[in-house]
């Protein structure tokens, strides 16, 4: 009887050794590095230094001195009434162009934002505005890799 006991209590030990090994072996394996990790952007200064601002800006003027041209053109053969929806009509283009190069503007630095973000194991992304202390400012690295993407 005693012999077994000592077999059971050596076999128990033994399993309780190796469940023991395996969890920390498994913790130390996955263990996510940016658990803790958070980070900051400063989205005003992104869209103010992104390279297609510029470039948007242009072809916004550009559309924009279009319409201004064939508002002047038509405008003497059309009604006052006419030239208000002529014009009316303009001023809603120009606004669809700009929501759609704001919209692939913002869609291009969300996904540079999280590329970033993931290369650097950071778990969550505030604006700026929002932190109160701590965190990692993401912002020039944010720029960068956007800069470098339009030099391609």
């Amino acid at each position: 009887m005693n012999w077994s006991d000592r077999k059971f209590q050596f076999a128990a030990l033994l399993l309780l050794t190796a469940i023991l090994a395996a969890v920390i072996i498994l913790g130390v394996l996955t263990e996510d590095e940016s658990v803790d990790k958070a980070a900051y952007v400063n989205l005003e200064r992104v869209f103010a230094e992104h390279p297609a601002r510029t470039a948007a800006e242009q072809a916004l003027n550009q559309k924009a001195a279009e319409y201004q041209q064939q508002l002047e053109l038509e405008a003497e053969e059309l009604s006052g009434t006419e030239q208000k929806e002529m014009l009316v009509q303009y001023q809603q283009q120009l606004q669809n162009l700009e929501s759609e190069l704001l919209t692939s503007v913002t869609e291009e630095v969300e996904k540079i934002i999280k590329e970033t973000a993931a290369e650097q194991k950071v778990k969550f992304v505030l604006e700026e505005e929002q932190v109160l202390y701590g965190g990692y400012n993401l912002t020039d690295d944010v720029l960068e890799k956007l800069k470098a993407e339009w030099e391609k």
